[in-house]
């Protein structure tokens, strides 16, 4: 007779049966036995072994809406993550307002009130960056003042040629919603629409006007179409998007025929600073603009010193990092203080990359759009990580810990090899900047960290690179002996070898692929645990619970990313997060069974894969786990 042993572990894979009133969220996907072992699980943070990980954060990105319902989201974050991150709650861009400044905490307090009343840690997230800023804010703060030798004269306000400044800010999902917007050097923009929808065709043509709140200007657009029609346009920001109600902003038809022309319409705009927002209502052909000019009476203007620009930058930064950190009322000890500062390319003297700056900016990069706003551009590489680290000291709860945080560290076409570690050039600039920063004896950053945005990859070779320079890039980070965070950590998967890889959308997946990914997450946490020294983990935060919905602007659109599906139940994932987190004392104790020993849940391989036999004297030698135990047959 085959013996076998039941393992108990001291951080066990699983030790309790499915209670019948188990959450979505803590079980498998239904109707397939290949999930059933997930149910058994227990919640992750209970797999962290406190006994040699003591600092370790089990952390989650949080929507903070959902958060706030106190249903799913509060559930699942609470029960298995001891640290919460808000997506975007706490970014600037969410607190104040685009055009006024005007700073609004209220849904800040509210979540960190509820986080830290359930018992987790919050983490910060984020005090300077250049994207989801109030732009049009922080430009007024910099913008030419009054001439005050000069009256006020109609003059032109604003220009915009689409011959040349072919852009536009925010559009509406074109294959969605049939169109597609094109530039050339004739006609301008020109939009193509094949279904007449009502208001669903949309994009913003212009921004960041400075108008004044309250005073007439003059509209012109030289517009034509394939057909007669009419445009519809808001002048506002999106706090007063609502084409209702003019009090919260202002609205305007611009007519056009097949033959050039001049629309003009007089405009009062409720806002300082306005974009418009324009609509090709129930119309299906071509629409063609040349050009958008705004005019008005205005006082002439005379620049601003650079020094008087750097001071009300100061002022702005101080208002907002003093506002949210008595907002947070001390309950939030860690924060993302810069996010994404290195540019990945450029020369800085020193061979290492440049900061990210406007003139950089490189059309197409997911996190900047409109709203981008670069402080370096007018503080100075230094001063303003400087000027941020002294506020965020100065009206934060003392002992609070300051990370920069940054993306691609773990990338592999960038190897720099120095003092014997291999890691990405980025990695080694963000370092190098680092020490640029604390060069004054006053600034100090506390940690690093890594957002870890990544796939799995079916090509071996490149799965292999990946996870070298993921190595490397944890060897480095560690050597600096500052705290250690994965901090925005999700995964793809990607088939082909380059040039034909092919990223997967979820329902594309199939089950082996959907455990090489947790297998990947394994591999991981077990490198991060392995390399990191205990007194330098500040811990891993999985950036997405669940895997992305296919919507428009949504993250990562319609990948496998999280740890859950869309439903709420756990994936194969969830095993590769408990198998990495298992990796603490076992303290095994053998506990004889038998044959007679029931599979009544499957008997199933330690990375998932359910198998076709029904007892356990069928089993060869090895390790399984059966009814949610973990058991080895000799």
């Amino acid at each position: 007779m085959k013996k076998f042993y039941l393992l108990s572990f001291v951080a066990c894979l699983a030790t309790s049966s499915l209670a019948q009133d188990a959450e979505t969220f803590e079980l498998g996907k239904p109707g397939d036995n290949n999930y059933r072992y997930l149910d058994d699980y227990k919640a992750l943070k209970e797999y962290v072994d406190r006994t040699q990980y003591p600092n370790f954060k089990l952390g989650v990105g949080t929507t903070v809406g959902e958060y706030l319902k106190k249903s799913t989201v509060y559930n699942l974050t609470n029960k298995n993550f001891n640290e919460t991150v808000a997506g975007n709650a706490m970014k600037m861009g969410s607190c104040v307002n685009f055009n006024s400044g005007e700073m609004n905490f209220t849904t800040v307090k509210q979540y960190v009130n509820a986080a830290t009343e359930a018992g987790l840690n919050v983490y910060g997230h984020t005090l300077a960056w250049h994207s989801q800023q109030p732009k049009a804010w922080l430009l007024s703060l910099m913008a030419d003042k009054p001439d005050p030798t000069s009256e006020e004269v109609f003059q032109v306000i604003a220009n915009k040629d689409l011959r040349s400044d072919q852009t536009v800010g925010f559009k509406s999902d074109e294959t969605e919603n049939g169109y597609t917007i094109t530039f050339d050097a004739t006609n301008g923009l020109k939009v193509n629409t094949t279904k007449s929808l009502p208001w669903q065709v949309q994009f913003v043509v212009m921004q960041n006007i400075p108008l004044t709140a309250g005073k007439t200007f003059k509209l012109t657009f030289t517009v034509k179409g394939s057909k007669a029609g009419m445009l519809d346009g808001h002048i506002g920001d999106w706090t007063t998007n609502n084409d209702n109600d003019n009090s919260t902003g202002t609205s305007a038809s611009i007519p056009f025929s097949t033959e050039w022309h001049d629309a003009t319409v007089d405009i009062v705009p409720t806002v300082d600073n306005n974009f418009i927002l324009l609509h090709v209502p129930n119309y299906v052909g071509n629409v063609y603009i040349k050009n958008i000019k705004v005019e008005g009476y205005k006082q002439n203007t005379i620049p601003q010193t650079m020094e008087e620009k750097h001071d009300a930058l100061v002022g702005a930064m101080e208002k907002w990092i003093k506002g949210m950190m008595e907002a947070c009322e001390g309950k939030v000890m860690a924060w993302d203080l810069v996010n994404e500062a290195i540019a990945g390319d450029g020369d800085d003297g020193e061979g290492n990359y440049t900061l990210q700056h406007s003139d950089g900016y490189k059309s197409g990069t997911w996190d900047v759009g409109g709203d981008a706003f670069y402080w370096q551009d007018y503080m100075g590489d230094l001063d303003y990580v400087r000027q941020a680290c002294r506020l965020a000291r100065q009206h934060g709860p003392e002992g609070v810990k300051l990370f920069i945080n940054d993306y691609n560290l773990e990338g592999t076409w960038d190897p720099k090899t120095q003092n014997g570690i291999t890691a990405s050039k980025k990695l080694w600039s963000l370092v190098n900047w680092i020490k640029k920063w604390e060069s004054d004896g006053e600034t100090h950053i506390d940690g690093i960290g890594t957002q870890m945005h990544i796939s799995c990859y079916e090509n071996t070779n490149t799965l292999n690179n990946l996870k070298k320079a993921i190595t490397g890039m944890f060897t480095l980070m560690a050597s600096t002996g500052k705290y250690v965070r994965v901090s925005e950590m999700d995964m793809g998967y990607v088939t082909g070898s380059w040039p034909n890889e092919k990223k997967l959308n979820t329902a594309e997946l199939n089950d082996n692929q959907h455990k090489a990914m947790a297998n990947f997450y394994e591999w991981i946490i077990k490198e991060y645990l392995r390399i990191v020294p205990a007194e330098q983990q500040w811990g891993i935060c999985q950036w997405c619970p669940t895997d992305a919905p296919d919507v428009q602007n949504a993250w990562r659109r319609n990948e496998p990313v999280g740890i859950w599906d869309l439903n709420y139940y756990r994936k194969h994932a969830y095993a590769g997060f408990v198998r990495g987190l298992s990796t603490g004392g076992t303290a095994i104790n053998p506990v004889k069974t038998d044959s007679s020993t029931k599979a009544s849940k499957g008997i199933f391989t330690l990375s998932g894969q359910r198998l076709p036999v029904a007892h356990l004297d069928q089993l060869p030698s090895g390790l399984y786990i059966v009814n949610g135990k973990k058991i080895v047959t000799k």
